[in-house]
């Protein structure tokens, strides 16, 4: 039964929930414009455009402020503690963009919200699902921004974030690594954790396109910016081993790395996926892959596992994160990404076209879970709505 909207009566719902002709109303609160790609990279876009494929009525609401307001505060709220990685989660932070989600929300009439992080909290009244892709315990212990806080800065952002856990209708992550750590580190009931995973930010080329792709001479792709912490030299080594068995083996490198010379190694920079042409190139290599791989130090979720799974490629990817999920069983390989004998093998056998061919099947498969329209719609059952129309929702994974 749909949860009684901000500002309606009891009496007005219940008329419009028999109707079942009302549109949900769900609005989307973040630190920066919930309709931007480069919003928390992309996925609240990708939630709105769930959510209106679905029909409901989106409220994307920015609690940031005006540029130079915005950098005078994280000045003034790193202060406190003279670390400016504490100003994210600091008490002055959390109180003024709580009161800009309360001003935006007074009158939007919604049936629920989804909170992006828990820097800010919203109103009482409004049922709401905080959406993460990690915790702060888990950030502070492996994330390279949220390491560098400082204990007593950590420590404040933890007091004021275990509220939110606990008036949420539930909490929602993106994988499992992160679900474990609500239950674990924060007592949430595992009841009330609800994983919805991400979809796609980016089309990689659709499984139509890489239908001729040729399985015989290996492919590996590896795309990231972070070039250390995504495994980039790690996978340099590991092809390099490679290529004294498989001398046809191809590496295209996409993102921040450095110069590269390596025999069978093709270096592309960073491409732009807002340029044609760029985004053109992006599309071709996942269409020719024969294997992606990205055996991250962390990856909290990993999204480009989800794009190379919808080209039908497999992938390498590392086990701390969401890439276990992503992966599954059967749509390619995770390992230990410090340890290079355990990627060297994963290579090896993805390279391997009988076993790369059938993986990138499976992931094709798989990638039909992590769509945006069933990310919405697990996010509306994690809120307790209901589709006007009576359409089944995405259970929980």
């Amino acid at each position: 039964m749909n949860a009684v909207p901000v500002g309606r009566t009891q009496a007005a719902a219940s008329t419009e929930g028999l109707t079942g002709r009302r549109a949900l109303k769900v609005a989307l609160v973040a630190v920066g414009d919930p309709r931007s790609a480069s919003t928390w990279s992309g996925v609240v876009a990708g939630v709105l455009g769930g959510l209106s494929e679905l029909g409901v009525t989106t409220v994307p609401v920015d609690v940031v402020l005006p540029a130079g307001l915005e950098q005078a505060m994280l000045v003034g709220a790193a202060a406190a503690t003279g670390n400016r990685f504490d100003a994210e989660g600091a008490a002055l932070t959390m109180r003024v963009r709580s009161l800009r989600a309360r001003r935006a929300l007074a009158a939007a009439h919604i049936d629920g919200a989804i909170q992006i992080g828990t820097s800010f909290v919203l109103p009482a009244g409004v049922p709401f699902v905080p959406l993460e892709d990690m915790t702060l315990r888990q950030g502070a212990s492996v994330h390279p921004v949220f390491s560098r806080m400082s204990s007593r800065g950590a420590a404040g952002w933890e007091r004021r974030r275990r509220p939110i856990y606990a008036h949420a209708r539930m909490c929602a992550v993106a994988s499992r690594w992160a679900a474990a750590s609500l239950v674990s580190d924060y007592g949430v009931p595992r009841e009330r954790v609800a994983v919805v995973g991400f979809g796609a930010t980016h089309d990689a080329g659709g499984h139509s396109r890489a239908e001729d792709r040729s399985w015989e001479v290996p492919r590996f792709l590896f795309v990231g910016i972070d070039w250390e912490r995504k495994g980039g030299p790690r996978v340099l080594r590991a092809f390099a081993r490679l290529r004294e068995t498989h001398p046809r083996a191809v590496l295209d490198v996409v993102g921040g790395h450095p110069p590269l010379r390596e025999p069978g190694v093709a270096g592309h920079g960073v491409l732009s996926r807002q340029s044609a042409r760029d985004g053109e190139l992006i599309r071709e290599l996942f269409a020719r892959a024969t294997c992606f791989v990205m055996p991250s130090s962390v990856e909290p979720f990993g999204i480009a596992y989800v794009e190379a799974a919808s080209a039908g490629v497999p992938s390498i990817g590392g086990r701390l994160g969401g890439a276990p999920d992503i992966i599954g069983e059967d749509g390619g390989v995770v390992v230990d990404p410090d340890d290079e004998e355990q990627l060297l093998d994963a290579m090896l056998r993805l390279a391997d076209p009988d076993t790369a061919r059938r993986m990138g099947r499976a992931a094709r498969a798989r990638s039909e879970v992590y769509t945006w329209r069933k990310v919405a719609e697990r996010l509306l059952r994690a809120l307790g709505l209901a589709l006007p129309d009576g359409h089944p929702l995405a259970e929980l994974l």
